[in-house]
């Protein structure tokens, strides 16, 4: 068999359709034009540490020129970045402003204006709020000046908090900053609240689908993937947030640490195959990489010295967490059915994605990071993709009825052909017995009798008499053998009134008259056909026997409820009615229906007895 099955084709097509609307619609959606603007040209920067947020502080700090972009961990404290440009004249529509910076808290100052602030910058009062902005200032013309403008960042920090980083400023015309980046500015703004509410509300309704379902694996991780990713969103605008900045740090670098894992938690539980202790070992990864976080930030604040950032600690976990899984996804890639393609398709655009980002900071390349503007979608269309292949709670009424109908015809001719198979089988293995029993009964019977009087003609004994008795008793046998093969009817009142028709005449033609006393009423066993037959065969061989053996001239059929009897006036039992294959074969047929044979004198008559099973009878009787 080829390993390159048409559905695996199709697996393979559906993922380079998704990388192409990845890498042609998205991300470049998420891309400024930043070629459409021109800049202008910053002559210099520098950053100062400053005693407070006060402008004699600025104003006696001491600058040191560096290259942005640069990062400030993880002290407490005030800061200041300085940036020149040159203007030959001054714009009558003013300038444009992007000032690319991550802080908690910050205010931007031109010529000693204040043009902006985010947060407060007293250290008692520092928030958070400057981390999650991201605007176009306009500045006036009023504002700028011919020759050298001075562009000043005034930013705080907490104890405990991430990193500040401090980027080249974007300066230009506003309309053509707002063109190039209008779409960029809302992504990190409006869409950070957007992507919150995405991972909250898949979030929410992967674990209730979990918790009312049969806690499959799958929605729990994809429940937490979510979760941890709003959550981590949501601490970024969260500026007020109750805790301390140790705390939320601490907090911050958990979920962090845990997103990579978390994708390979999801990852392996999507599919059938598992990776054997993988749990254990992401259970002992996330404590551990947070343990050296810790102790790192311990490590800083007493040395002053950085053992190992945070961001080198995320990048760890994260190229662990990629190369996991695209180690898991592509293993699984022989198992995945046709309704799994389109998941696959979207986990692979993840691990691609991931080791984009990788790749971009080993290498410092000029590269939008797009992971985080991507994930969002990604994490709603596994949702969407897991709905689609799992519940069916959109399906009308009438769409749910023509599926059960459909479902429900289907069963039903697995059952008819089922029933049919059992039937034929029935019908082969009662053909089979019908066989067995006529070679037997040939044999014992016809077999014997005509063996007895080849060997007596052969010995010179076969007298007349003797031997028209025993044609006779062939002809009877063979009789016997002909009716027993006929259909006797369904129930065993129409078997009785089919034999009473029968044995009338050969009675006759026996010499013997015959009595038919029904004493039952019409109430008699309910019994099945084959059953039936059996009862029919003992009383035929029941009469056989009678007209061969009794010295009477009177033969009665007694049908009573639990009973039938056949009763001949001769004088005894002596003969070959005491013994042989005929009354052996009444007894084996008589206990196969669960009932009996008996065969006894009563008086001046010979008895054949024929007990009937004990069941329930036409009207409901009990019959013992």
């Amino acid at each position: 068999m080829r390993w390159m099955t048409p559905d695996r084709w199709r697996s393979l097509g559906i993922a380079a359709l998704v990388q192409a609307v990845m890498w042609f619609l998205v991300i470049p959606l998420f891309d400024a034009d930043v070629a459409s603007v021109e800049f202008n040209e910053l002559t210099s920067a520098k950053l100062a540490r400053l005693d407070g947020p006060s402008d004699t502080a600025l104003a006696q700090a001491a600058f040191d020129t560096i290259e942005p972009p640069q990062r400030i961990c993880c002290d407490s404290g005030h800061y200041a970045a300085r940036f020149t440009f040159d203007l030959e004249d001054v714009p009558t529509n003013g300038r444009g402003l992007i000032h690319e910076l991550v802080a908690d808290s910050f205010a931007i100052r031109l010529n000693g204006v204040l043009l902006d602030q985010i947060g407060a910058l007293e250290t008692s009062s520092i928030g958070t709020e400057g981390r999650s902005h991201r605007a176009l200032i306009r500045i006036p013309a009023s504002s700028l000046k011919q020759g050298e403008n001075e562009l000043v960042l005034v930013f705080a920090a907490k104890e405990g908090t991430l990193a500040s980083v401090v980027s080249y400023p974007l300066i230009g015309d506003a309309d053509a900053l707002q063109r190039a980046f209008g779409h960029r500015l809302f992504l990190l703004n409006e869409y950070k609240f957007i992507s919150m509410t995405i991972g909250y509300l898949v979030a929410l309704l992967a674990f209730i689908a979990w918790f009312r379902g049969d806690r499959q694996p799958y929605l729990f991780w994809l429940g937490s993937l979510a979760a941890l990713w709003g959550f981590g969103l949501h601490q970024q605008v969260w500026g007020t947030l109750p805790l301390p900045a140790d705390w939320r740090a601490l907090i911050m670098g958990i979920v962090y640490i845990s997103l990579p894992l978390v994708w390979v938690m999801l990852i392996d539980s999507w599919g059938k195959r598992r990776v054997r202790y993988l749990g254990r070992i992401v259970a002992v990864l996330i404590p551990a990489f947070t343990l050296v976080s810790i102790a790192s930030y311990l490590y800083q604040l007493e040395n002053g010295e950085v053992m190992i950032s945070a961001e080198i600690v995320v990048f760890i976990i994260t190229a662990i967490g990629a190369l996991g899984l695209t180690g898991i996804l592509l293993s699984k890639l022989p198992e995945i059915e046709r309704v799994m393609h389109w998941e696959f398709a979207i986990f692979l655009a993840m691990a691609v994605l991931i080791l984009r980002e990788l790749l971009i900071r080993i290498f410092g390349l000029d590269m939008l990071l797009a992971l985080d503007y991507v994930l969002p979608v990604l994490i709603a269309a596994l949702a969407a993709g897991f709905l689609s292949r799992n519940i069916r709670l959109f399906r009308s009424s009438a769409q749910i009825n023509q599926l059960l109908q459909e479902q429900l015809d289907v069963r039903t001719a697995e059952l008819a052909v089922a029933h049919d198979r059992e039937k034929d089988l029935l019908r082969e293995q009662a053909h089979q017995d019908e066989r067995q029993r006529i070679l037997r009964d040939m044999h014992d019977g016809l077999g014997s009798s005509l063996m007895s009087m080849m060997l007596a003609a052969r010995r010179g004994r076969a007298e007349p008499e003797k031997v028209a008795s025993g044609l006779q008793g062939v002809i009877d046998e063979m009789r016997l053998l002909i009716d027993s093969m006929d259909t006797v009817g369904e129930s065993l009142n129409s078997a009785l009134t089919l034999m009473r028709e029968r044995a009338r005449e050969r009675i006759a033609a026996g010499g013997f008259a015959l009595a038919w006393e029904d004493r039952s009423g019409g109430d008699l066993p309910e019994m099945a056909p084959r059953s039936v037959l059996q009862v029919f065969r003992i009383l035929q061989e029941a009469m056989t026997n009678a007209l061969k053996h009794s010295d009477g001239n009177l033969i009665t059929v007694r049908v009573e409820s639990g009973a039938i009897s056949v009763i001949d006036n001769g004088s005894c039992l002596d003969g070959p009615r005491d013994g042989g294959r005929g009354l052996e074969n009444m007894h084996g047929r008589a206990q196969a229906i669960g009932g009996g044979f008996d065969l006894f004198r009563q008086g001046e008559n010979t008895v054949a007895r024929i007990e009937l099973p004990v069941t329930t009878g036409s009207h409901g009787t009990r019959h013992d």
